[in-house]
C-alpha cells in the first residue's frame, strides 16, 4: 500500500531524528565549550591572582625583615649614650656588604652617619625621608625606587624611629641596591614568557623578571596605575610597558603600598582556546555522523578539565600537583603551568621560612651581644664608683701612716708601717685596674710602633716564665703604629702571660704576634695565644669581669683580663677570645691604627729644695676623714688650711673675698661645683691663682683639657703632694722626708 501524501519517510525520520538529537547536542557542545572555556579563564585568573598575591607577601616579607633588623639596630645603648662613632662601626658590622646602608638621621632627616661614608663626613646629605617626616609622618617607612647617589644604583630604603622613654631622638634606615630584590624576582621561576614585577606605592618597577635592565625606576601604564588608585588587588587586560599583551594580576601590601604584578602574555591563554574550538569542532562533526562518538568525544574533553580542576584543588598543599598525560596537550600545558606555580609557590615558601629563621638566629646573636655588653658596662659603673671611694680610704691610711712617722721617729724601721705602706701600694694598684676596666682609668697615650715595643716587652717577660714555656713574637714588618698608653699595654701583656704560664702547668708555648687587618678601616690585631688548658664555653662569656676567676683560692685576683679589657676599651678598641678545653686560649686585641708621629718624652721635673713655709691653702675635699689626715699633713709642714665639703661652699666664700695662696680640691664632689668646674671658675675670678686637682675617678680629666693646673692621681704619696703644692705656688720647698 502506498505511503499518503505527507507521510514522513523512514529517511525523513532518521534524518529527523538525528536533527532532534544533534541539534541540541551542537547547541550543547557549543555552549559547553564557551562556559568551560569561561570556567577555567575564571579559574586560570584567580590562580594568577593567588601567585601574585603570595609574591606580594614575599616581596612585604624582604621589607619586614629590613624593619626588624632597623628595630635591633635603634635598641643599641651607644646611640643612648651618644657615642655616635662606636654605633658607626657596629653598624658597618652589621650591614658590611657593598649592597646595604645603614644611615641614621636627625629629626630634620640629615644625615648624621652613614656606613658607606667615613664616620664625621660633613657632606653627608639628607635622606630621602626627609619630606615625608616633615609632613608628619611616622612609623616605619618604606621608600619609592630612587637613583642613590652614593651607589650609582637603584635603590630603596626602610627607615623606622629610634625611641627613648617614648620619645623619638633618631631616625634610622637601611638602604639596599633594588637588585637585591631582582633576585628575589629570580628564585621565583616563573612560568616561561610571564612577566613578574615588583613596583613600589608609586607604580615605580624596582624589580622584573624580564629585561630589568632597561625597566627598572620606569613608571608602570596609564591603565595599571588607575587599577592600583581603585584597589589592592585585581586582574585585566592590558599592555605592558614593554608592549606586550597581557593578562596583568596586581597585589599590593597596604603596610608598605609595595606590590607584585604578573603579566601572562594574552598569546599563552587563547592558544587553548583556538585549539578547544578545532577539538569542539572535530566532535560536533562526529556527533552529526554518530552520537556515541559525540559522546565519547564529549567525555574526551572534559576528562581533561576535570584533571585540571582536580589538580587546582591541590593547590597551596605541600604534595606535588599531577603532571601526567590528559589526552589534549592544552590541558596538559595548562596543567604543568599549574604544577610549576605551584612548586614556585611551595620553594618560595620554604626559602622565605629559612631566611625568616636565619634573620631571627641574627637577631638573637646580636641581643646576646647587646645584653653583654650592657651587663659589663654596669659592672664598669659600679666599679668605677667602688674605685673611687676606695683610693679615698687608701689615701686616708697613707697619709695617716707619714704622720705618724714624722711625729714618733722611734717608728722609722717599724715592721707595722712598712706592711701599711705595702698594703697601700698593693690597693692602690688594684683600684688602677678596676678603674682600666671601668674606663675611669687616666690614660697617657703616645705613638707606639709594635716592631720595636713589643719584642722588647717579651723580653721582659722571658724570665718570669718557666724554662718549660717556649716563648715567640712575631710582628709584621708593614703592622702600623697604635695610639696607647705603653704602661698599661705592658701590664695587660703581663696579665696575659701570667695566665698562660699558669694555664701550661705542664709546659707548653706562649706567642704574641701582631699584624694589620683587612677591615675597612684597617685596624691592628696583637694577639696572644697559648697551648693550655682552654676554658670551659660556660665560662668565656664572664672572663672579663671583675674578681671572676678560675684559679684556686689565694692564686688570682681575678682583674687580670679585665685590665686587659679596660686597656683596650680605653684605647678605642676591642678584646676577643677563643677558648677551648685541652686546645689552648687565644686572646686578640683589635686597635685602631694611627697615622700621628710619636712624640718627645717630656722630662720628669726636678724635686724642690726645702719646706713649705707660710701658705694658705684651701683645701676643698668632701670625705672627712680624707679631709682630716690631709689638713694635719699640710699644717705640719707649716701652712694654714682653710678647708671645705663640698665646691659650692668654697665658691661662696671666694665670692664672699675670701684670699688664699693655692687650691687643693678634689675632682668628683656633691653639689653643682665639681673640682674642675671650681677651677674654670677660678680662673675667670682669680688669673694666677694655683689650683691643684686630686682624684680617684678621672672620667672628667678631659674637661681640664686647657686649664693650668695639676692632677694628681689617688692616693697620692705625701712627698708629691707636698712637693707638687710647692713648685705650683712658687716657693722653694719640699715636704719633709719620711723619719
Amino acid at each position: 500500500m502506498p505511503a499518503a501524501r505527507g507521510t514522513p519517510t523512514i529517511n525523513s525520520r532518521l534524518v529527523g531524528l538525528m536533527v532532534l538529537f544533534v541539534g541540541p547536542v551542537l547547541l550543547s557542545a557549543i555552549a559547553a565549550v564557551y562556559f568551560i572555556y569561561r570556567e577555567e579563564d575564571e579559574r586560570f585568573q584567580q590562580g594568577v591572582r593567588e601567585a601574585t598575591r603570595a609574591l606580594a607577601i614575599v616581596v612585604d616579607r624582604e621589607l619586614a625583615k629590613r624593619e626588624a633588623v632597623l628595630r635591633t639596630l635603634s635598641n643599641s645603648p651607644t646611640i643612648t649614650k651618644g657615642d655616635l662613632e662606636s654605633f658607626h662601626g657596629y653598624a658597618r658590622e652589621v650591614a658590611p656588604a657593598d649592597d646595604a646602608v645603614i644611615v641614621l638621621s636627625d629629626l630634620a632627616g640629615q644625615q648624621l652617619l652613614n656606613t658607606r661614608r667615613p664616620f664625621g663626613d660633613p657632606a653627608l646629605p639628607k635622606t630621602v625621608f626627609a619630606e615625608a617626616r616633615a609632613r608628619g609622618a611616622t612609623g616605619t617607612l618604606v621608600s619609592d625606587v630612587y637613583f642613590a647617589p652614593f651607589g650609582k644604583q637603584w635603590s630603596f630604603a626602610v627607615e623606622v624611629p629610634v625611641e627613648r622613654g617614648g620619645k623619638v631622638i633618631h631616625y634610622l634606615a637601611m638602604g639596599s641596591f633594588a637588585s637585591h630584590l631582582q633576585k628575589v624576582v629570580d628564585d621565583q621561576k616563573l612560568p616561561r614568557g610571564w612577566i613578574g614585577s615588583v613596583i613600589d606605592r608609586q607604580g615605580n618597577i624596582v624589580a622584573r623578571s624580564i629585561n630589568p635592565e632597561g625597566l627598572v625606576g620606569r613608571r608602570v601604564t596609564e591603565d595599571m596605575l588607575e587599577r592600583l588608585a581603585r584597589g589592592n588587588e585585581g586582574a585585566f587586560r592590558t599592555v605592558s610597558v614593554d608592549g606586550t599583551p597581557v593578562l596583568a594580576a596586581f597585589s599590593r601590601m597596604p603596610s608598605s603600598g609595595w606590590g607584585f604584578v604578573i603579566g601572562v602574555p594574552v598569546r599563552q591563554i587563547t592558544h587553548p582556546l583556538h585549539a578547544a574550538g578545532l577539538a569542539a569542532a572535530a566532535g560536533l562533526a562526529l556527533l552529526v555522523a554518530l552520537l556515541v562518538a559525540a559522546s565519547r568525544v564529549a567525555r574526551r574533553i572534559g576528562a581533561p578539565v576535570q584533571a585540571i580542576y582536580t589538580a587546582s584543588q591541590s593547590l597551596g598543599q605541600d604534595a606535588d600537583l599531577p603532571t601526567g598525560s590528559t589526552g589534549l596537550l592544552e590541558t596538559d600545558r595548562v596543567l604543568q603551568a599549574l604544577a610549576d606555580s605551584h612548586r614556585s609557590l611551595r620553594d618560595s615558601k620554604e626559602l622565605m621560612e629559612a631566611k625568616v629563621q636565619e634573620a631571627l638566629a641574627d637577631a638573637q646573636r646580636a641581643q646576646r651581644a647587646i645584653v653583654q655588653n650592657q651587663r659589663l658596662e654596669a659592672i664598669g659603673h659600679l666599679t668605677g664608683g667602688v674605685a673611687h671611694d676606695f683610693n679615698n680610704l687608701l689615701m686616708v691610711v697613707g697619709n695617716n701612716a707619714h704622720l705618724l712617722r714624722l711625729r714618733h721617729p722611734e717608728l722609722k724601721n717599724s715592721n707595722a708601717l712598712a706592711g701599711i705602706q705595702r698594703a697601700v701600694e698593693t690597693g692602690s694598684k688594684l683600684t688602677r685596674q678596676l678603674l682600666s676596666f671601668a674606663h675611669r682609668q687616666a690614660v697617657k697615650p703616645e705613638v707606639v710602633r709594635l716592631q720595636q715595643h713589643l719584642p722588647e716587652l717579651v723580653d721582659l717577660i722571658r724570665p718570669a716564665l718557666r724554662s718549660d714555656i717556649g716563648l715567640r713574637c712575631t710582628v709584621d714588618e708593614d703592622t702600623a703604629a697604635v695610639l696607647l698608653d705603653p704602661a698599661e699595654f705592658e701590664v695587660a701583656m703581663i696579665n696575659l702571660a701570667v695566665n698562660a704560664k699558669d694555664a701550661m702547668p705542664a709546659g707548653g708555648e706562649l706567642c704574641f704576634s701582631a699584624r694589620n687587618t683587612a677591615d675597612q678601616p684597617p685596624r691592628v690585631v696583637i694577639e696572644v695565644s697559648d697551648t693550655g688548658r682552654g676554658i670551659e664555653p660556660d665560662l668565656l662569656g664572664r672572663v672579663f669581669e671583675p674578681f671572676f676567676t678560675t684559679k684556686p683560692v689565694g692564686h688570682g685576683t681575678g682583674l687580670g683580663l679585665s685590665q686587659v679589657y679596660g686597656f683596650a676599651t680605653q684605647a678605642g678598641g676591642t678584646v676577643q677570645i677563643e677558648s677551648e678545653p685541652g686546645r689552648g686560649t687565644k686572646v686578640r686585641l683589635v686597635l685602631p691604627r694611627t697615622l700621628e708621629a710619636a712624640a718627645a718624652v717630656p722630662a720628669k721635673p726636678g724635686r724642690a729644695a726645702a719646706r713649705i713655709l707660710d701658705l694658705h691653702v684651701v683645701l676643698v675635699e668632701d670625705n672627712a676623714d680624707l679631709a682630716q689626715v690631709t689638713r694635719t699633713l699640710l699644717v705640719g709642714c707649716g701652712a694654714t688650711v682653710t678647708d671645705f665639703r663640698s665646691g659650692d661652699a668654697a665658691q661662696e666664700a671666694f665670692e664672699a673675698g675670701l684670699e688664699c695662696d693655692c687650691v687643693l680640691s678634689d675632682i668628683k664632689m656633691p653639689g653643682r661645683t665639681n673640682g674642675i668646674a671650681l677651677a674654670e671658675w677660678l680662673q675667670r675670678r682669680r688669673p694666677g691663682l694655683p689650683v691643684v686637682l686630686m682624684t680617684g675617678y678621672s672620667q672628667e680629666l678631659d674637661q681640664a683639657a686647657g686649664l693650668d693646673l695639676a692632677v694628681l692621681r689617688k692616693p697620692c704619696p705625701p712627698q708629691l703632694l707636698i712637693a707638687t703644692l710647692a713648685q705650683h705656688v712658687g716657693v722653694a720647698g719640699t715636704a719633709p722626708e719620711q723619719a
